[in-house]
């Protein structure tokens, strides 16, 4: 288990407790995934052309008029672009229909332009070689279209009016004229907004100037890194802010400034301290913070979770995994980005398991075992499904919080168990260094390139299993012992779901004597049902649990210690896994009192009569439930698996 020291790293400034933070909430990851999945709503038909590889975007100047009481815009965006053909003549942007394009001009000369539905094509004053560049600007006005949660919001707090974007995956087009492409980014901003005068803007990148002139604000914000479009984004209201920072240990300072409402400011000084405890954290397990030079920043919004905007998260609030949340998105997610939504675990996945190390490494780490626990339900609340994303217009899949997140999360944290600490987070830091992805788009595969260097071992079918294939083992056990130095364990296992034939997995085994004084640790590399392991615990055992720890996605169906099997409490559940019944089978003079079974979320399904040993299960789905018996003896509980 990795304890990092992130104290080395001194914060300069005075924060509370970080035992303040609340444990993990255990709907924090389903509620971010059907927050994030509802902006994905009526974007999904959004296509990639081929035109899109015709140009680079080098710059774009972003020169904005809004009101926050108005859903309204007009704009001036400047583009300038590298040719990637021979003989460019014509470039596109994407940008919705229902907004009206004034002009555009090329060298201060208006050109040609021709629209189809959402594409704007522009007709070159001359055609440009490869690599030569050139420029042009769009003006353009109109009210944005509303499409799911929107991506250009008006509402109002404390009865001020406040606007803000929020375009991923595909809602830029919706406001701005653009390149919606997820295989190159814009290498550098400029946002210029000019809004009311009571009113200020947060925006990407450094506050280059903030001036009122005739009653009207312009503030200018530069960013000088690549930028996936999705994530430009402008917030405005009537905005207090403040900093906090974070030192590091070669002596420069890097900023996280917050953009709060005034009724919010000093509730929020308590809370938003512990980002650069977060952030310091981090940076020690991946890489510092990959937009340091410029700063990171929250501005708050009026929506009920967040997004990662590049630079400045737009936050609803400003709870402990909230922050760590969208934090961790700056790293993966932004620096690094999804270079397709089938590798969205890239993005959420990564941010989902970040977050959980920071209840691992933070808070004397009280709630990392239940941040696991709870991620580990989530993931086998159902039988099936992979983390792959096959169906990429499915909005429900696409964001999972069981797949996407969840065992997205579990795949790195089992990964993670297979590879050892010292090769894992060697990978995960040469992945963030990586010249092909860094500042740019990222699939699995490339990831997989740097865990197999780094542990030096090939994992094909670690990701056949666990990446494409859907589902997870369900272990059964038995055990004998001759002596204190003579353990027998022999272990199987039943797939949740026959995509896969069988899990090759190193598998964490805790035994223990009768009073649990004493207790061993073992790994068992299980590559074959009905494996038989001979380990040494040094005393007589009396009990073993399979992954006490949570460090596989895995069930544990049965654990038979086989010098009780005459005792007169044995139960028996047979077949399992089943296809329609079951039967339970009682040594001694046992009787049944009552018998439940449950969905694996604890739902009462059925019960059955007094004594009645043969279970007709034949209604239910195919997936894992939970068998309780009760007898005159003991109640016991058995995972049974359907298939």
């Amino acid at each position: 288990m990795i304890k990092q020291n992130i104290f080395r790293i001194v914060l300069f400034f005075s924060f509370p407790s970080i035992l303040w933070a609340q444990e993990p909430d255990p709907f924090f990851t389903d509620k971010m995934a059907q927050q994030e999945s509802s902006r994905f709503l009526k974007k999904t038909a959004f296509a990639e052309t081929e035109s899109y590889a015709d140009y680079d975007l080098i710059y774009q100047r972003m020169e904005w008029e809004v009101d926050p009481a108005v859903s309204f815009i007009s704009g001036e965006i400047t583009s300038y672009f590298k040719s990637q053909q021979t003989n460019l003549t014509e470039i596109e942007f994407d940008l919705h229909a229902e907004m009206i394009v004034d002009s555009i001009t090329q060298k201060g000369q208006p050109i040609n332009f021709s629209r189809n539905k959402n594409r704007i094509s522009i007709q070159l004053h001359e055609t440009l070689s490869k690599g030569q560049t050139d420029s042009l600007s769009v003006f353009y006005q109109g009210e944005p279209p509303s499409t799911g949660f929107g991506s250009f919001t008006i509402g109002t707090h404390n009865q001020t009016p406040v606007l803000w974007t929020l375009s991923e995956p595909y809602g830029a087009m919706e406001w701005w004229p653009c390149k919606q492409s997820l295989a190159d980014k814009i290498d550098s901003i400029d946002v210029i907004v000019t809004t009311p005068e009571p009113y200020r803007t947060a925006s990407n990148g450094i506050l280059v100037s903030e001036k009122v002139t005739a009653g009207k604000r312009t503030m200018h914000w530069k960013h000088r890194y690549p930028i996936a479009t999705y994530l430009v984004a402008i917030a405005v209201t009537n905005y207090a802010d403040y900093s906090d920072s974070l030192a590091t240990e070669d002596g420069r300072e890097i900023e996280i400034l917050n953009f709060v409402y005034p009724e919010n400011e000093a509730k929020a000084k308590t809370e938003t301290p512990v980002t650069a405890e977060i952030m310091a954290l981090f940076n020690e397990l991946i890489g510092e913070y990959p937009f340091a030079n410029e700063k990171y920043g929250h501005a708050q919004f009026g929506w009920g979770g967040g997004m990662e905007h590049q630079t400045m998260s737009f936050m609803g609030s400003f709870g402990f995994e909230l922050v760590a949340h969208e934090l961790a998105h700056q790293w993966f997610g932004n620096y690094i980005t999804l270079g397709s939504w089938q590798d969205i675990w890239l993005n959420e996945g990564f941010a989902t398991y970040l977050s959980g190390l920071t209840y691992e490494n933070m808070l004397d780490g009280v709630w990392w075992p239940r941040w696991k626990r709870l991620n580990h339900n989530r993931i086998t609340s159902e039988p099936g499904g992979s983390v792959f994303v096959e169906d990429t217009t499915s909005v429900s899949r696409t964001f999972s919080s069981r797949l996407s997140y969840s065992k997205g999360a579990y795949l790195l944290h089992m990964l993670r168990w297979v590879l050892g600490d010292e090769p894992f987070f060697n990978a995960i830091r040469n992945y963030f260094s990586d010249p092909e992805v860094a500042n740019g788009f990222a699939r699995t595969s490339q990831l997989i390139k740097h865990f197999e260097t780094a542990g030096d071992t090939t994992l094909s079918e670690f990701f056949n299993d666990w990446f494409y294939g859907e589902g997870f083992p369900v272990y059964s056990a038995e055990f004998s012992q001759t002596d204190a130095q003579n353990l027998q364990i022999t272990l199987s296992q039943t797939p949740s779901h026959n995509s896969v034939d069988f899990f090759e997995m190193p598998v964490p085994v805790r035994v223990y004597n009768t009073q649990k004084t004493d207790s061993a640790n073992f790994r068992i590399m299980h590559t074959e049902n009905n494996q038989q392991f001979q380990v040494q615990p040094g005393f007589i055992v009396s009990e073993i649990k399979i992954d006490p720890d949570y460090w596989l996605i895995s069930q544990t169906a049965e654990v038979v210690n086989l010098q009780l099997t005459e005792n007169p409490e044995t139960i028996i559940v047979s077949p399992n896994p089943f296809v329609n019944e079951v039967s339970i089978i009682l040594n001694g003079n046992q009787s049944i009192l009552k018998t439940r079974i449950f969905s694996a979320a604890g739902k009462l399904l059925n019960q059955f009569d007094e004594n009645q040993t043969t279970l007709n299960l034949s209604n239910l789905s195919q997936g894992i439930y939970i068998l309780k018996i009760e007898t005159s003896e003991k109640t016991t509980e058995r995972i049974i698996v359907k298939y």
